[in-house]
């Protein structure tokens, strides 16, 4: 990495660590009003806060589709932390997210003084928890993304949607919305096989190192389609599950059952690190 590079990182992280916490602390009346409500009230601070991560790691966003509607159930495909700058910085929302995100750098600190709701899937209590956090989130009104592959991977296709919190959906009986997320450039070239793992984290790379990694970059293009809402009434999780998986490999423009080559919570296995 260059000095320039080096340099670049260096102030884009800086300036992303500080003024986050200036956006936890413009949002502090938020972060103190009691559940249900604190969803409803922290969404635009995430929006905010998105925006703040997207302009410091260089993510331009081309938008297809309308925006969701509020106390929407958004569902997307999952190849790291961008999607969460990228895909946040659109409209107010909260995020579902795996347990261990608890221990990012940053990332996991900043979701924890929030109101990102934590995900379980190793423990069926903390899962059933995690499932009447989303549908009362939806009930007050708030937008809920969610990343039901259950872990990051390489792009190249998806992984049978996880469906428990598409029950939160059935119960709230709250509006579904698929998206797809594309990394299509970096510094102004297109991503291939060998550049994909440079904007994605799937790898079981050092999260640190890679984030740094990308900082150090001019700018990342991220393609988002937005498909149309399903409406309530739903009919059970497992249907509303294989519906959604089904759109978003439409707006990936993906065969129906393309599976990625790569998968973040096996790679991080392989080298034991996460």
């Amino acid at each position: 990495m260059s000095e320039e590079n080096r340099l670049r990182a260096f102030w884009r992280l800086q300036t992303f660590a500080v003024g986050s916490w200036l956006v936890v602390g413009s949002g502090l009346h938020a972060v103190l009003t009691p559940f249900p409500r604190r969803w409803q009230k922290t969404a635009p601070y995430i929006c905010r806060w998105a925006r703040l991560g997207a302009r410091c790691l260089g993510v331009r966003v081309r938008v297809e589709g309308q925006l969701p509607p509020p106390g929407s159930l958004v569902v997307a495909n999952h190849q790291g932390y961008v999607d969460i700058v990228s895909l946040g910085s659109l409209f107010p929302c909260i995020f579902v997210a795996r347990h261990d995100m608890r221990r990012w750098p940053l990332f996991g600190q900043l979701a924890a003084s929030g109101a990102t709701i934590f995900f379980n899937r190793d423990n069926k209590r903390a899962g059933v928890r995690g499932v009447a956090q989303v549908r009362e989130a939806l009930k007050v009104g708030a937008t809920v993304i969610a990343f039901p592959e259950g872990t990051s991977t390489d792009g190249s296709g998806l992984l049978p949607f996880r469906t428990g919190v598409f029950q939160a959906a059935v119960d709230a009986q709250a509006p579904v919305v698929p998206a797809a997320i594309r990394y299509l450039e970096l510094d102004g070239k297109p991503l291939n096989e060998g550049t994909r793992s440079l904007v994605g984290w799937f790898q079981g790379e050092a999260f640190l190192k890679h984030l740094v990694r990308l900082g150090s970059r001019r700018h990342v293009e991220v393609g988002i389609r937005l498909g149309e809402p399903r409406w309530p009434p739903h009919p059970d999780r497992r249907e509303l599950a294989a519906w959604a998986e089904g759109e978003v490999f439409r707006l990936l423009g993906l065969p129906p059952g393309t599976r990625p080559r790569r998968v973040g919570r096996e790679a991080a296995q392989e080298r034991g690190a996460l």
